[in-house]
């Protein structure tokens, strides 16, 4: 009996975090809109994961069945500064005539993007587009210690949780959390609108692109 040949997908890793960027999010007589996206400089690294547990019941000396909860994304991401919108807009902050930024404002939902580079075995190199589209912050985290013989600049911590955006549908009608998009020849002109707009998973790639 011949063996069957076993064969392997091309070889790739994921590394990198370039061009982050939010934008906010807005409901007007029950449709969700997005603001243009803004970039976010200074980002470090995104951390987010996807959890859901599961649950099992028993009956008759057995498991009678197991059930899925439901899904919750959170995590973190890291940097190095933040721009003043997204302090006041999504990170509690109240800016004040002296200059002044107190913790008594606001944090509103944002949709959240960052593009990863994956890279193949051949050394072929793809962009990957990750967005959440509704994102709720909370207060950063930091340490400060001080100047020794080098130095290590302050990096901030955001814990992030990511929901459901039930304005946001995927082609079967279903509310979406998230998507990921990877750039290629057929999709181009759309996923280069990301800085333009927050892309959804229902965006038509237009007509005529190659």
């Amino acid at each position: 009996m011949a063996t069957e040949k076993y064969t392997y997908d091309t070889r790739e890793v994921t590394h990198g975090v370039q061009r982050a960027a939010y934008a906010t999010i807005t409901n007007e007589e029950g449709k969700v809109a997005f603001g243009k996206p803004a970039s976010y400089t200074g980002m470090r690294g995104v951390n987010i994961e996807t959890t859901q547990e599961q649950n099992k019941f028993f009956a008759d000396d057995q498991n009678h069945i197991v059930l899925n909860s439901a899904k919750s994304t959170e995590g973190s991401f890291t940097c190095y500064q933040f721009p003043k919108d997204f302090l006041t807009s999504h990170l509690g902050k109240k800016v004040h005539d002296n200059g002044g930024l107190t913790d008594t404002g606001t944090f509103k939902s944002f949709a959240f993007q960052w593009i990863e580079t994956v890279e193949d075995e051949f050394g072929e190199k793809f962009d990957e587009l990750h967005v959440l589209y509704n994102v709720k912050a909370t207060t950063p985290t930091a340490e400060a210690a001080t100047d020794e013989d080098s130095t290590e600049p302050k990096e901030f911590e955001v814990p992030v949780t990511a929901a459901v955006n039930n304005g946001v549908l995927d082609k079967d009608g279903e509310a979406t959390t998230e998507m990921v998009l990877r750039k290629t020849k057929e999709n181009e002109e759309l996923f280069n609108t990301f800085m333009d707009k927050i892309i959804l998973p229902t965006d038509a790639i237009p007509s005529g692109a190659n």
